[in-house]
């Protein structure tokens, strides 16, 4: 499909825009996440015998959140896709906690497939699930399909996770009581205020540098992830089943995850990182707090930042917009699982 010069143009300026906007409110987010204090998650109790899933358990944010619940007596299953670095996360957990519940299972967010294969290795063991942690994540990577040919940061940041939570929800529920509700968390980000939605067009492929940005494709992975927690929330609460779900933005951490920003301003940021971004460990704390304080029990379909429930963007409150997008992510997996299972290509 041919590109003209007009569209190039305007898409530069849609890139730009992208751009520009992220940075703004990642620099107003970074200045009031400095003078605000940093809540910790304290007076969490012991939760032996309970058992939880982190995907991207095995480094950053990911990493400190599976050695906190594991410091709270939680069996832990660390899903990622790098044997070798799952591994290593294992080991060093059981430096600090030698009697660490702590396994792990390979998990590919790019994949559909490979959820599949997870989900069904999981369930082999037997176990229950209290505690689903959708955690791992990309950002800014340059544009690239994932396995099943769609958008990166749409499947991996969002559809995966949809597809993941949705397999798991029958054992989440079984999991679930009156007095202990199993639980949902879904990390999203700040960005996720600058985000759009075109239902129509999501994971397509794109047909010309000019019509993406990396930028844009992130901060709208995040808005979905929110999108979907209230929806998913509302047919939850409608079922009467015993799970809550909410959504959180960790903060601004120094992680890897910034590894693909540009060069030009990864030194600046790398600067600016050292000695303002929250460490991994104090990201971990929303998402701990989340995950088992007892003040929580039963609260759902929230937006927490700093261990506070807060206001997400006007557009994810949307009703109408919620349901479309569930109904079309819904579209997606059925796709999916009918050329997967039934050789179905239509």
């Amino acid at each position: 499909m041919a590109v003209s010069r007009l569209q190039c143009f305007t898409g530069t300026l849609y890139i730009i825009w992208a751009l520009l906007k992220i940075y703004v409110v990642g620099t107003l987010v970074l200045v009031r996440q400095i003078l605000q204090r940093h809540k910790t998650a304290k007076g969490l109790h012991l939760h032996t015998g309970k058992v939880a899933i982190v995907t991207g358990g095995s480094s950053g944010i990911g990493f400190e959140v599976s050695k906190g619940l594991v410091a709270k007596n939680v069996h832990v299953f660390i899903a990622s896709k790098c044997v070798t670095e799952g591994k290593m996360a294992i080991a060093k957990i059981r430096e600090e906690f030698p009697n660490a519940k702590v396994d792990f299972l390979v998990l590919d967010l790019a994949s559909l497939e490979s959820v599949n294969k997870f989900v069904d290795n999981f369930l082999a063991r037997g176990l229950p699930l209290h505690i689903l942690i959708n955690n791992a994540g990309v950002m800014f990577i340059p544009y690239e399909e994932t396995e099943n040919e769609m958008e990166y940061h749409f499947q991996v940041n969002y559809l995966g996770h949809f597809y993941l939570t949705k397999l798991l929800l029958w054992k989440l529920c079984e999991s679930g009581t009156d007095n202990s509700h199993s639980r949902i968390i879904n990390v999203s980000s700040v960005v996720q205020c600058v985000g759009s939605i075109d239902v129509e067009r999501l994971g397509e492929k794109c047909i010309h540098w000019s019509q993406y940005s990396p930028h844009a494709a992130y901060a709208d992975s995040k808005l979905a992830i929110v999108l979907a927690t209230y929806s998913m929330d509302s047919k939850l609460r409608g079922d009467k089943s015993k799970i809550s779900i909410n959504a959180v933005h960790p903060g601004i951490v120094n992680t890897p995850l910034y590894r693909h920003v540009h060069r030009g301003i990864k030194w600046l940021l790398d600067l600016v990182a050292r000695f303002t971004y929250k460490t991994p460990v104090q990201g971990a704390d929303g998402i701990l707090f989340l995950a088992l304080s007892d003040s929580l029990e039963g609260n759902s379909g929230g937006y927490y930042d700093n261990c506070s429930k807060v206001s997400s963007k006007g557009l994810s409150y949307n009703k109408d917009l919620q349901e479309r997008l569930l109904k079309k992510s819904e579209e997606i997996l059925q796709t999916f699982v009918n050329r997967t299972f039934y050789g179905n290509q239509d």
